[in-house]
């Protein structure tokens, strides 16, 4: 299993965010729309990641949901077909949220930079810093990613996209 370190937050201003990512040496690797699906299971995270270059990924993560820097554990596996895998796994879990999004990713050393816009709840950049055997590396990336976006404290999100989605459509 995989494992990075993450943190999310809401921002206000996309090209800012573009700005700094680039300034900071950044490589741009792209803009993608892309529609997660997430599924009841009993423990952990399990979503399928449709891109709308028709690639697809069924991702399962676990992490605890009680700091603003999270760790995850997460397997990834690609699929080139996913729809009949979607339906079965509709029938059998159940759908628990959709979440569409619009998003540019950046790598860092060994830190993926996500400037996502979500429809419905608003524009967002999140850290995932791949824990590559050297903790006290990634706290360090993942701190200087912080303090060179300047984010606050206040701005941290604690849950995923999904839980935000789902918190917002039982206030209505």
């Amino acid at each position: 299993m995989s494992r990075n370190l993450e943190i999310k937050a809401k921002i206000n201003d996309l090209a800012l965010f573009e700005k700094i990512a680039m300034e900071i040496g950044a490589s741009f690797e792209g803009e993608f729309f892309q529609v997660d699906t997430y599924f009841n299971v009993k423990n952990g995270r399990l979503k399928l990641r449709e891109f709308d270059s028709g690639i697809s990924e069924l991702i399962f993560y676990n992490r605890a949901e009680d700091g603003f820097e999270r760790w995850s554990d997460y397997e990834i596996v690609r699929l080139s077909e996913s729809e009949s895998l979607k339906n079965l796994l509709v029938k059998a879990l159940g759908v628990k949220a959709i979440v569409e999004k619009r998003r540019k990713v950046y790598i860092f050393k060994n830190a993926r930079i996500h400037i996502d816009n979500i429809p419905g709840l608003g524009n967002f950049i999140e850290f995932e810093v791949i824990y590559n055997d050297d903790e006290k590396q990634v706290r360090n990336l993942m701190q200087f990613l912080m303090n060179k976006f300047e984010l606050k404290q206040g701005d941290f999100i604690k849950v995923s996209y999904c839980d935000l989605l789902l918190q917002k459509q039982n206030e209505k």
